[in-house]
């Protein structure tokens, strides 16, 4: 599961490392990972029903949808089925595993990736609340946001994570205005994205930590893969 193309091949490289091609039937949605109408993922859900998989692999659970309730109940059709269930990038796994270790961290991990978007969201959100009791004139949302019609924030998650992803990449030391053309990102908010990375993205950035990898790169010191 993916937001765009560039993301779903980085995800598809990743599950490669660990797991045949001629093994695998691949499900992915160039969509949202919180809307639930994904034609793949519902064959998804058809197959694990009709207990064909031997595996569902992902590269991380929220791939499968950031929503609790339904990421718990993809879980248990897994389980009642008896299929496992594989996360390459993060450290949790049914295969192989000591059975109600491989279930702890399974649960955990799907309870911390749904707090983890309640709570950005209402950090953001509360800054903006706290601005208007304030006083002070509140603009357009962050970049990757967007406002309902009550006026209140939630997150567009397809450049929600292509924002994260840029950060990502900014930060080993990318060239910024070049990396923001690459993931579609206007140059007006490069600032403020970086600026207020870790409260609106959950992602963590410090400039002069930038500037030191940016100059290991100019300097031909560290080396940075193409962005493909």
């Amino acid at each position: 599961m993916s937001t765009d193309d560039q993301n779903a091949d980085r995800q598809r490289d990743s599950i490669l490392e660990t797991y045949d091609e001629d093994e695998i039937t691949w499900y992915v949605d160039i969509d949202s990972g919180s809307k639930l109408a994904r034609p793949q993922y519902q064959q998804l859900r058809d197959d694990v029903d009709a207990g064909e998989p031997d595996v569902v692999v992902t590269t991380e659970i929220d791939r499968l949808g950031r929503s609790f309730s339904e990421l718990a109940s993809l879980v248990e059709d897994i389980r009642v089925q008896g299929i496992e269930l594989d996360c390459t990038q993060q450290p949790v796994s049914t295969v192989d595993s000591d059975g109600w270790m491989g279930d702890l961290m399974l649960n955990l991990l799907i309870v911390f990736a749904d707090a983890e978007r309640k709570m950005i969201r209402d950090r953001v959100q509360q800054g903006i609340d706290k601005a208007k009791r304030d006083g002070k004139r509140v603009g357009r949302p962050p970049h990757g946001y967007d406002v309902d019609d009550d006026g209140f924030l939630f997150q567009d998650p397809a450049e929600y994570a292509k924002t994260q992803e840029f950060i990502r990449e900014v930060r080993k030391g990318r060239q910024k205005t070049s990396t923001a053309e690459y993931f579609g990102i206007p140059q007006s908010s490069i600032q403020s994205i970086l600026k207020r990375a870790d409260q609106n993205y959950g992602v963590r950035f410090d400039n002069d930590a930038w500037r030191v990898e940016r100059a290991r790169v100019e300097s031909g010191e560290k080396e940075l893969e193409p962005l493909v």
